[in-house]
């Protein structure tokens, strides 16, 4: 029957409107993102307030911060979607990559790339919950993120319904899509909202008037479909800012950039925390103004997804450590206009590192890509939440 909902729950289903940290000098510590954060904590209460007993037993958990985020591994349970007919990266229920299928694991969350049917999240499922409870459920999206950052992930929700539609050995489906609130909402205490399922894994840490969306996972296959008879392309502003950026290039520059090897995955997808990456590529500090300026506006398509009262110290804390900040390119360096390319980038700075990957995995890696956005030194908030 859950599974069954994916079809039938449509985005204007989805989006029905419901009416002691530490500190960082500089990151969200004005009266926007006061006002911010108490809309959020709004919104979220009154998710909480639209479900039963039940409900929010399995929807609440504890927040404790962690040190290191842990790799967890998993095999395939449960049913596919509609038809059931497509074999998919890992086979059938029980089965799995010879490690595994791996997710992040931060206290009681866990988010991935992978569906949910392979890495099951923790929290209530959107096909589980009423009209009501839906929509308070992606109001609390709304509120948390921009509009451009919330369109993205109906993008991403709805690629994943159009793969579902044609047939999955795994669950698949805006239905599916799970979110978790861990520790109670509040404007003084630090908690987390996690949202997520088939390539996507949002991670926003509230802590008084700081708002964290790090680690996050994005990504689609397909990465060009239709809905409503429109052509949707998810995840198009990341594929052409970068190409855009590379093309903006001299010769000089383009030689730094490029890798003399191919990379063919995410460096630092979910399981990775902590880890960290010998800069490559082309340093920003020998990029002219106007390159830089393409730069921050590629970075923008990930520190944007959250809201604007955060997105813009979130900015101005990247453009502070530009100098020190990385590009670096794998892959061809031309793609067809309208699609995404099957080149792999990454942005490597003093606090963050983004990198997208194409995936060879159902035979178009122009189809198919996961990219990755972490801050190093404050995913999950560390810095607001270290005791």
């Amino acid at each position: 029957m859950l599974l069954a909902l994916g079809s039938a729950l449509t985005i204007a289903a989805l989006c029905g409107g419901v009416g002691g940290a530490g500190t960082r000098p500089g990151i969200g510590t004005d009266a926007a993102t006061d006002s911010q954060t108490q809309a959020i904590v709004a919104a979220a209460t009154d998710f909480l307030n639209a479900l039963n007993a039940d409900q929010r037993g399995k929807v609440l958990f504890a927040f404790t911060p962690q040190k290191t985020a842990t790799a967890a591994r998993f095999r395939r349970s449960g049913s596919g979607g509609p038809g059931d007919h497509r074999q998919g990266p890992g086979g059938g229920p029980g089965m799995g990559p010879p490690g595994g299928f791996v997710g992040e694991k931060y206290g009681s969350a866990v988010w991935s790339n992978f569906p949910v049917s392979d890495v099951p999240r923790p929290g209530l499922q959107l096909g589980g919950l009423n009209a009501v409870q839906r929509a308070a459920a992606m109001h609390v999206l709304r509120v948390m993120l921009s509009p451009e950052g919330y369109q993205k992930v109906l993008d991403i929700m709805g690629s994943d319904q159009a793969l579902s539609d044609r047939g999955t050995p795994f669950a698949s489906g805006r239905a599916v899509y799970t979110i978790g609130i861990f520790g109670t909402p509040s404007i003084s205490t630090p908690w987390m909202v996690q949202f997520g399922g088939h390539h996507l894994g949002l991670n926003v840490v509230i802590a008084s008037n700081h708002d964290v969306l790090a680690p996050t996972l994005t990504g689609a296959q397909p990465s060009v479909y239709t809905s409503n008879g429109s052509t949707v392309r998810v995840l198009a502003g990341e594929n052409d800012k970068a190409f855009a950026l590379l093309d903006a290039l001299d010769d000089t520059q383009r030689k730094q950039a490029i890798l003399n090897y191919r990379v063919n995955d995410l460096v630092l997808g979910p399981g990775h925390d902590g880890e960290t990456i010998v800069p490559e590529g082309l340093k920003a500090s020998a990029m002219t103004a106007q390159q830089r300026v393409l730069l921050l506006d590629l970075i923008s398509e990930w520190a944007g997804i959250i809201n604007d009262a955060y997105a813009k110290p979130r900015m101005e804390e990247i453009e502070a450590g530009l100098d020190d900040t990385y590009f670096a390119w794998s892959g061809p360096t031309t793609h067809k206009p309208g699609r995404n390319g099957s080149s792999y980038y990454r942005i490597q700075g003093p606090k963050l590192i983004i990198e997208f990957s194409p995936q060879g995995v159902g035979g178009d890696p122009t189809m198919h890509v996961h990219t990755i956005y972490r801050d190093p030194t404050n995913d999950y908030g560390r810095a607001f939440t270290s005791q």
